[in-house]
């Protein structure tokens, strides 16, 4: 009887509006507060203290080279302590990670009706400049708010909104020197949105829309000229585009559904297909990694598991043939990391290292939800979906967890850190801040 006067009452709270249901990467929702728009805490720091310069360059989603490694640092890690708070703010819902450059720290954020790009002082986390577009994303699984990470490349900061609007901005005034928008009038949008990172590259930006668009089109950096658009034929799911080093060459490497493609940057052409079809609705998420100058990873969760495949090159063009595959890695929000010949990842929701040479699993860690890694100083940084921050040894013979620890709120957090000079910047659905890890 009790449990049904509870159901009951989460029920009434559903019709009337005061809560949400949130889905956090399996199948079972979690009930949340609905989403109210940010009330600024004016960046409050609670340890006010001594900055330390250094290098704080994290220009893109997942990094400097966009493999989840973080830079040298120039500073220690105190990784079996907690991180020290340095500033706290509230913000706008959004699946944006946090990218930094300089003075600055950038992320997208749902605020009302607007997706706004915020620019803060990575000192203290005050707004120095912001900069919106009117639009808004919202679907039952994964919530509103916007999905893409902006990219920095020199002085120009490039963000891609959900209804397909690219910009390239100033990156310390927000002044505005383009905006085009990408998408034609009548596209299909895929179902939980367009969620693909920009990448800069031989100045192209290459985006991966999703839906009707194809599998990637590529703009003039200088002008937002559309230079090229690759398959349209194909529609297009929710892979970030990706450039990996290949028999000395340059594969572009773009997701549709049922197939992964590698298309030349320079001009969109399919170089080579790979049939990939993922159980349901072939939503390719995670990033493919490069093993070895032949080999590469993709790897997929809804069952699906991971390939090692090896591309050969001859007279007759690419051949792509299987070295092996697993089911005990099966990544579906979050990318694996290689490191000294093991693929650390999680599998659906569990922590899991694999022989990159064999597919043959060395270990299983702990579940720690659908969140994201990094790897530091032989370390596996772990930012779970409910906020944990959790550090585990990055070594092939045995799982070792040496922290773990609350770092965020319980609102879902599937936004990527940032890890520069010895401080975590990280964020969720609702509040963003910078910590100090540094000895």
């Amino acid at each position: 009887m009790a449990n049904l006067k509870h159901w009951r009452f989460v029920i009434f709270l559903l019709l009337t509006g005061c809560v949400h249901m949130e889905w956090r990467g399996g199948m079972v929702p979690h009930i949340g507060l609905k989403e109210s728009n940010p009330k600024q805490l004016q960046a409050s720091i609670p340890n006010p203290q001594k900055w330390r310069a250094g290098n704080f360059e994290w220009p893109q989603f997942r990094g400097p080279d966009r493999d989840g490694h973080a830079p040298d640092q120039g500073a220690k890690f105190k990784w079996k302590d907690a991180p020290s708070v340095v500033w706290e703010d509230a913000c706008g819902v959004s699946h944006s990670s946090i990218i930094t450059s300089g003075s600055l720290l950038y992320t997208l954020e749902q605020i009302g009706d607007e997706e706004t790009l915020t620019a803060r002082n990575i000192e203290n986390g005050k707004i120095s400049w912001k900069y919106s577009e009117k639009t808004r994303w919202d679907d039952m699984m994964s919530g509103p708010g916007p999905r893409s990470t902006p990219t920095l490349h020199g002085d120009q900061l490039i963000i891609l909104f959900s209804n397909g609007t690219l910009a390239n901005l100033d990156h310390k005034t927000g002044e505005k020197r383009w905006k085009v928008s990408t998408l034609p009038d009548d596209h299909h949008f895929p179902e939980w949105g367009i969620s693909c990172s920009p990448l800069v590259w031989n100045d192209q930006i290459i985006v991966s829309l999703g839906g009707d668009t194809g599998a990637a089109q590529a703009y003039d950096i200088k002008t937002g000229k559309l230079l090229w658009r690759g398959e349209p034929s194909e529609r297009g799911t929710y892979l970030s585009p990706a450039i990996l080093p290949l028999l000395g060459e340059k594969h572009l490497i773009v997701a549709v559904e049922g197939s992964i493609l590698g298309l030349d940057p320079m001009n969109g052409k399919t170089k080579w297909k790979h049939p990939w079809k993922i159980f349901l609705n072939n939503a390719q998420i995670a990033q493919p990694l490069t093993l070895a100058d032949d080999t590469f990873l993709l790897s997929a969760g809804y069952g699906k598991g991971a390939e090692c495949l090896q591309i050969r090159k001859d007279g007759t063009g690419y051949n792509l043939s299987t070295i092996w595959k697993s089911k005990h890695l099966k990544t579906k929000f979050s990318n694996a990391i290689l490191h000294d010949g093991s693929i650390y990842g999680y599998s659906e929701n569990l922590l899991v290292c694999l022989d990159a040479n064999s597919g043959d699993l060395n270990w299983r860690g702990k579940k720690y939800g659908y969140g994201r890694i990094l790897l530091a100083e032989d370390k596996l940084v772990l930012l779970g979906n409910t906020g944990e921050l959790t550090v585990v040894e990055a070594k092939p013979d045995s799982f070792e967890e040496i922290y773990s620890g609350k770092l965020l709120s319980n609102v879902r957090c599937w936004n990527g850190p940032a890890l520069v000079n010895g401080y975590l910047f990280a964020r969720n659905g609702e509040q963003i801040a910078c910590f100090d890890w540094a000895k």
